[in-house]
């Protein structure tokens, strides 16, 4: 093979190689979320492996908790969760105990180290309601794979945000 067609050769698998590699960026913050004020409720709208941001285990492109979601006290939440990743994910709103902080708001950790099924299959949705009655800083996170040997787990690899609940003001996402 020639100089030339090795060159040609080596141009086109990196820039296949390149294209392939080219990450999705992540979901512009408006897109997570719609309030309404008058009814007091909000529609959260989380996809898991959105792209391949922090190795697919992420929300709409965020982990390590650089997207942070802002709610006033009293709302009602529907959180809708779809899975665009490779394996089962989940979605819940955790205390700093890893306690499901709002009846409603996701699966509890027992549940899933008696159950690791629960999981959200790729390509499937679900919804949770809940309302946001307790002030504090909660996570969203899957904590789907935690047992034994299932090391590192999706909290530990970061596939976590974080979500406020304040007394007043009016919902909004902010990203670091």
């Amino acid at each position: 093979m020639s100089s030339r067609s090795l060159l040609l050769v080596g141009t086109g698998l990196i820039s296949l190689l390149a294209t392939s590699c080219s990450s999705t960026p992540a979901a512009d913050p408006s897109s997570v979320l719609s309030a309404n004020t008058m009814t007091r409720t909000a529609d959260l709208y989380m996809t898991a492996g959105y792209n391949s941001n922090n190795l697919w285990a992420n929300y709409d492109g965020y982990a390590h908790g650089k997207m942070m979601i802002t709610i006033p006290l009293g709302y009602r939440i529907r959180l809708h969760f779809t899975n665009d990743g490779g394996v089962p994910y989940a979605i819940g709103v955790y205390d700093a105990y890893n306690h499901v902080a709002f009846k409603g708001a996701g699966n509890s950790i027992s549940e899933f180290d008696f159950n690791p099924t629960l999981g959200i299959v790729p390509g499937d949705s679900v919804t949770y309601t809940f309302t946001a009655n307790q002030t504090g800083t909660y996570h969203l996170a899957s904590y789907l794979y935690r047992f034994p040997t299932h090391n590192p787990n999706n909290v530990s690899l970061g596939m976590w945000d974080t979500l406020r609940v304040v007394s007043g003001g009016s919902p909004n996402v902010s990203v670091s």
